[in-house]
């Protein structure tokens, strides 16, 4: 008989005995790749998803709050380089047949070159003008058909922030009437978006001429999608470089005006307000070039009288001949028309009132006093209507009674003298004062200077433009371009790594099952030492019966592999469809894709067979290096070694020093990672404890037998096996336990202004920004509730800026979380949220006041919250992220605190005054929170009916927090599934040892029975080593997660906490005595022919 077909017998003669060791080994093959499955599937789907929502394209040029030619399309494309011109913006869609409405809905004028880009050739969508397309998304989201009729609406685009004094009137908010032609797929580019999220964004593509007729943008765009025909054509600094070089003046934004009265060519911005920057390239390259800034002046005022709303100008005397060459800060020249309305001569005072801008977007009537040097004649440069630039709302009004300026006018002030003086002269402004002077006073974030005088004496206003652009650079106008194909692979990089978290979930499932296939396997190998002794007594050797056992094993392990790999292709699929439920494209099909990765197949295989044999071998060499004349009459016995107590006792004595010095160390790693570790080492300690007290029983002397006695001894036989089942049900109780206390509950406390909703009962987000009221009061009605206004408390707004988002909910990567900014003094006034850890030096008391401090000029201070830093962004408090700013320079926002468990998930929090010095062109407010009334549904009702204009979604923090909350949950409720597989695996564990104990004790028990010891008697014996192996696991393991817990019950824990975690210990202990009673019955019951 050669040695495959001996082994081959022995395998079916104890095929039995082998049917547990695969199952074990099916089970722990089957878990280990179905998390490797699973983790490949999703990085799969996310790649793939990525590549969706990119196409191909490769760079995109963005526009930011501006607008550029969308001829530059043309200008910049060439047969290398595909390009194509979009116009995006934001707005809301309503269902004209049912009345269901899809806020924040992206809204694409596209042309037929946006096509070229999708992810599959041939996916061109025409539209004609009144027709358009939208993605299945939205289609599902609203239940929509091709042929339907959609009403879009949006808010009418500025180039200038409404934010900003004389901005002109909020924007009205545009309807127009469409049919949808096309439902765009995925693979059409309907997940087309600049955001690194795998969630889909309802996308309605809408005729790029039709939607800049509506918006009133003819010939613009705000976006171009670019993509070299050959990857690596064009690098970033190349098309940079190409893009300026095709770049006009208009596409900055710019014009220019001939100003012949001032001899001078005049550069006027479509922002009205000229940034530094430009300024000063423009300077430095034409020396004699004159700033000018006219403002709008509530009133003059001297002598008793007034005269309402005119211009000033502010401008050096080079500038304008009839000004005095040393007139000073103090000095104002007026001319006659003001003169004899006030009645002014020279050195009188004049006042000046007018807004000014504080506090992010905070009207403040200031007045500044002047003194009359000299009265000018209305003639020449002094009457010239070039003065004022084309300011929103005022510069195309008819009459002075229709200025819109976006500023709380009192337009019934206007006299008729006034009408007259616009009629005749519109802007022309009725004062002069100094540069300095003007921009002290009038100067804001947007720019000091409305206007651009350089003298044709020195360049003609035909060639002003070829001087200008080689100056300009487009991130001066806050133009970017990004890569957007390199910014899409790295978001697909989740940070959450599907297969690590399931491998770590699942670690002690495999390792039970593991181990119980070693265990099994050490049984069969016992059952047959006397046919080991019989094969070393005709001259094989120990180790050639050991290779043959372990040719055994492998067989069994490799065929177990084999099945384990079938059955974890569903048990992924388990996993994929149940992550969808928190994490989606929010579509009724299934997300994530199937996906088998034979790298990850194969050493997740190689593996777990290594560990397989590995624990196999290590559970039978002591058993094989005994003699065959031990083995003969040992039979089915353990192989013991000589007993080394104090290694046991040093070792654990080690795990407790280590466990002490983890405590030690809470304020570097924190505190609940301190005491879980500290549990886990305590767990080992008692584990290492239980070993030492077997070998120390083994030695101990008794004078009589008792139950108890016995009990006791017959544990101690087989260490090994009471070892094993032992730390199995103790690790599942530690781990079990220790995950249940950390599950999150939100209850009644989230009206408390510590909690993580910091007392505000409203989280309100809108599709168009909220910009400052017309009345400009100190408590504005955001909402325009009216008379509804009282239903709500306190409203903090706050500016929604760059970034992505970083929530739990987001499994595409999101290096720099969005930035939301608002008046942090409100919040430290109100003592909102729970700061839990701040920056080294930094005082924890001064809580929200610190995002104010500037310690560096271009470090951002911020707030996070922890679960984002610690899990999304893998951070800690003191570490910085860049970003960039509006104009593409890098500045750094520093991670200063962190809030606990906060509605703030995937958000960085700064102080609106900071971030505005960054970004001084971000428009209004899209995020408020906002205190609850006594009856929370009247107030809902209301907002979701006052917001719906603007797109909002509203909804209550409580509910948020909840969402937050359950993503966590979910992860215990699948650790509780793993954790809980495993617990009761190592249950059947003690059923199969205790069922394997009595077998090999039959004739022990049949002497028993013979002395006279009945049945009752054996009976509480076996159950006395059963309830001491249970004892001792619920003693280590409770012990352990105990001290692992402790942080949770820092405070008075929830008291579903306390009712699951009876619970547990309950269903623990019912489990074992459960597994044990049945290997009891087995075992005993059945061979002895006891009836139950």
């Amino acid at each position: 008989m050669n040695v495959l077909k001996f082994i081959r017998r022995g395998i079916w003669h104890y095929k039995l005995s082998y049917l547990g060791v695969g199952a074990g080994a099916v089970l722990g093959a089957t878990v280990l790749l179905g998390a490797l499955i699973a983790g490949d599937s999703v990085k799969e789907t996310l790649r793939q998803v990525a590549g969706q929502r990119v196409g191909q394209v490769g760079h995109v040029f963005v526009a930011g709050e501006g607008f550029f030619r969308d001829a530059l399309a043309d200008d910049v494309e060439n047969k290398d380089l595909r390009v194509a011109p979009v116009l995006l913006l934001r707005g809301q869609l309503n269902a004209s047949a049912t009345g269901r409405a899809q806020g924040s809905v992206q809204i694409l004028g596209v042309d037929d070159r946006f096509w070229r880009f999708s992810p599959e050739e041939g996916s061109a969508v025409a539209l004609e003008s009144r027709e358009v397309g939208v993605n299945s998304y939205l289609a599902e989201s609203l239940d929509l058909q091709e042929s339907d009729s959609v009403i879009i609406r949006l808010q009418e685009p500025g180039m200038l922030s409404r934010d900003a004094p004389l901005s002109g009137e909020a924007e009205d908010v545009i309807s127009f009437r469409a049919k949808i032609r096309k439902i765009v797929g995925p693979k059409q580019f309907g997940r087309f978006n600049l955001q690194a999220t795998q969630l889909p964004v309802p996308t309605i593509f809408v005729p790029l001429s039709r939607l800049q007729q509506v918006v009133e943008q003819p010939g613009r765009a705000n976006l171009l999608l670019l993509s070299a025909e050959k990857e690596g054509a064009f690098e970033s600094d190349e098309l940079a470089s190409r893009i300026r070089s095709r770049m006009a003046l208009e596409d900055y934004g710019f014009s220019l005006v001939d100003v012949p009265l001032a001899n001078a060519s005049e550069i006027r911005s479509s922002r009205i307000f000229f940034e530094d920057p430009i300024v000063r390239v423009v300077q430095e390259r034409f020396p004699a070039m004159l700033p000018v800034t006219s403002y709008l002046i509530n009133t003059y005022a001297a002598n008793g009288k007034e005269t309402p709303y005119s211009m000033v100008a502010a401008v050096r005397a080079e500038g304008a001949s009839f000004l005095p060459q040393d007139m000073k800060g103090e000095d104002i020249v007026v001319n006659e028309w003001l003169a004899k309305d006030l009645d002014l001569e020279s050195g009188q005072e004049l006042s000046l009132s007018f807004f000014k801008l504080v506090r992010g977007n905070e009207l403040e009537e200031s007045t500044a006093t002047f003194r009359v040097r000299k009265s000018i004649k209305l003639e020449g440069l002094a009457a010239d209507q070039l003065w004022m630039p084309d300011f929103p709302g005022v510069a195309e009004a008819e009459d002075a009674q229709d200025w819109a300026p976006g500023l709380p006018l009192d337009l019934g002030r206007i006299r008729q003298k006034d009408e007259d003086y616009w009629d005749d002269y519109r802007g022309t402004p009725k004062a002069f004062i100094s540069e300095e002077k003007g921009t002290e006073l009038f100067g804001n974030r947007w720019g000091n200077f409305t206007s651009l005088r350089v003298p044709t004496a020195e360049v003609s206003t035909v060639s002003l433009e070829d001087e200008l652009l080689p100056l300009l650079r487009p991130e001066m106008a806050g133009l970017l371009l990004r890569n957007l194909a390199a910014e899409a692979r790295a978001a697909a990089q989740s940070p959450v790594d599907i297969a690590g978290l399931f491998l770590s979930m699942s670690v002690f499932l495999i390792v039970a099952a593991i181990a119980l296939t070693a265990m099994l396997f050490r049984f069969n190998v016992e059952q047959r030492n006397k046919e080991s002794g019989l094969l070393a007594a005709v001259g094989v050797s120990p180790r050639r019966v050991l290779r043959w056992r372990l040719l055994e094993g492998f067989i069994i392990v490799l065929v177990s592999g084999g099945v384990g790999l079938a059955l974890a292709i569903t048990y992924s699929t388990w996993i994929l469809r149940f992550l969808e439920t928190i994490w989606s494209d929010g579509t009724s099909g299934p997300f994530f894709m199937l996906h088998l990765n034979p790298n990850s197949v194969f050493v997740g295989s190689g593996i777990f067979i290594f560990l397989s044999m590995a624990a196999i071998y290590g559970s039978m060499r002591k058993q094989a290096r005994r003699s065959a004349t031990i083995r003969l009459e040992a039979g089915p016995e353990e192989a013991r070694a000589r007993p080394r107590i104090w290694r046991f006792a040093s070792t654990a004595a080690l795990c407790l020093l280590v466990a002490a010095g983890s405590l030690l160390g809470r304020e570097s790693i924190g505190a609940q990672a301190a005491f879980f570790l500290s549990g886990m080492f305590l767990l080992v300690a008692g584990l290492l404890t239980y070993r030492a007290w077997l070998e120390r029983i083994a030695k101990k002397r008794y004078p009589s037998m008792s139950t108890r006695a016995m009990a006791t001894l017959n544990s101690v036989r087989r260490p090994a096996r009471s070892l094993v089942v032992v730390g199995i049900m103790a690790c599942g109780i530690f781990l079990v336990i220790s995950v249940t206390a950390s599950r999150k509950y939100v209850g009644e406390e989230w009206a408390e202004k510590e909690s993580g909703a910091g007392g505000f009962g409203f989280w309100i987000e809108t599709t168009s920004p909220i910009n400052r009221a017309a009345d400009a009061k100190k408590d504005p009605d955001y909402f325009e509730l009216g008379d509804l206004r009282d239903i709500l408390g306190a409203v903090v707004p706050f500016r929604m800026g760059v970034g992505d988002d970083a929530s739990c909910f987001n499994l595409n990567t999101a290096a720099r979380p969005r930035l939301i900014a608002t008046d942090t003094g409100a919040l430290a006034e109100r003592g909102a949220f729970t700061i839990k850890a701040v920056s080294e030096g930094a005082n924890k008391e001064e809580g929200w006041k610190l995002l104010g401090q500037r310690a560096e000029p271009r470090v951002l201070p911020a707030f996070v919250d922890e679960t984002t830093m610690m899990w999304v962004l893998k951070k800690k408090v003191g570490d910085r992220i860049t970003y960039q700013d509006e104009r593409g320079k890098d500045f750094q926002v520093e991670i200063v605190g962190a809030l606990a468990d906060s509605v703030f998930q995937g958000n960085m929090i700064v102080d609106e005054a900071a971030f505005l010095r960054l970004f001084p062109s971000q428009e209004g407010y899209r995020l408020f929170l906002a205190d609850a009334s006594e009856d929370t549904e009247q107030a809902l009702e209301a907002l979701q009916k006052a917001t719906a204009d603007r797109g909002g979604a509203v909804s209550l923090t409580q509910k948020r927090l909840e969402s937050f909350n359950n993503v966590q949950n979910t992860y215990i409720s699948i650790f509780h599934v793993l954790g809980g597989l495993g617990l009761i695996l190592g249950s059947a564990g003690l059923g199969v040892v205790t069922a394997r104990n009595l077998a090999e004790r039959r004739n022990e028990f049949a002497v028993l029975n013979v002395i006279g010891v009945a049945h009752r008697e054996i009976r509480r014996i076996i159950f006395k080593e059963v309830r001491s192996f249970i004892g001792w696991a619920l003693v280590v393991g409770l012990g352990a997660s105990c001290v692992a817990i402790l942080p949770v019950f820092s405070e008075a824990p929830p008291e579903q906490t306390l009712v699951g975690l009876g619970v547990m210990v309950v269903l623990i202990g019912v489990n074992s005595l459960f597994w044990a009673f049945v290997g009891y019955l087995t075992a005993y019951r059945r061979r002895s022919g006891i009836r139950i």
